[in-house]
């Protein structure tokens, strides 16, 4: 990212979408921010997007095509699906999408645009960056629920549920 350019987090509540929004901030990106529920919509103002629209309730797209009239210059995809590939049709030519491993299903890619899958980098320099976006702040990491190792059935019903934030599995 870079400073001015228009980014949308769709998933934006969610433990990869709270941590985006507030990254694309520091990093000095305008945010739109697609959330779900009230509560989505609430946590992902308070992190910091310049603007949010209720992924379940609103359009989208308009939402898209208002903050951005000449397109955005990037589109985090925490999940998949209709909207995830409507969400495509938002970009300006050039622009750039990405979206973690194991999105279902997984976006197709639109001409002009380029689009990447990602994992986790733990790469030093990686992490460096991101530490000191981190302590810049103000970064939270919103928690939707700590469970203990041997509840790891509940955490991941708990991710498929509608949640805000991370879910935490502790191991002690």
């Amino acid at each position: 990212m870079k400073p001015g350019e228009s980014v949308l987090v769709l998933g934006a509540n969610g433990g990869v979408g709270h941590a985006a929004v507030q990254f694309a901030r520091l990093m000095g990106a305008r945010v739109l921010a697609v959330a779900s529920g009230s509560d989505g919509v609430e946590l992902a103002r308070r992190l910091g997007a310049d603007a949010v629209v209720d992924g379940r309730e609103g359009d989208v797209v308009a939402a898209a095509r208002e903050f951005a009239p000449d397109g955005l210059d990037a589109v985090l995809l925490t999940v998949g699906g209709d909207v995830a590939q409507l969400v495509l049709s938002t970009l300006r030519k050039g622009g750039r999408a990405a979206y973690p491993y194991g999105v279902e299903p997984e976006p197709e890619a639109v001409e002009g645009i380029r689009l990447d899958a990602y994992n986790a980098d733990p790469d030093p320099d990686v992490m460096d960056r991101l530490n000191r976006l981190v302590e810049r702040g103000p970064f939270e990491v919103h928690i939707a629920g700590i469970f203990p190792l041997e509840e790891i059935g509940k955490a991941m019903e708990a991710v498929e549920r509608h949640h805000l934030g991370k879910v935490v599995v502790r191991v002690e």
